[in-house]
């Protein structure tokens, strides 16, 4: 492979690439922020921050509520299908 070749590539996966920085800004809206819908269950039990849970949305609430990766039922309502 030549080193024009090598370049192309390096260029193309730098565009398609987010960086670190950028990946944990929060998008620009309208001003809008979201419903906190609370933590699982797994969350209370094992005593951790929303920071390390992870979002799930739940349609009939409206909003997003934080847990274990697995976990599937919404805290508020017992929705079961996002």
């Amino acid at each position: 492979m030549s080193n024009d070749d090598k370049k192309k590539r390096n260029n193309k996966a730098d565009t398609s690439v987010v960086a670190f920085p950028h990946s944990r800004v929060s998008p620009q809206v309208a001003g809008k922020s979201y419903k906190d819908l609370g933590k699982g269950n797994m969350g209370y039990k094992y005593g951790l921050p929303k920071e390390q849970l992870s979002g799930h949305w739940c349609s009939r609430c409206e909003g997003i509520w934080f847990g274990y990766l697995l976990e599937i039922e919404c805290p508020k309502c017992g929705n079961r299908h996002g």
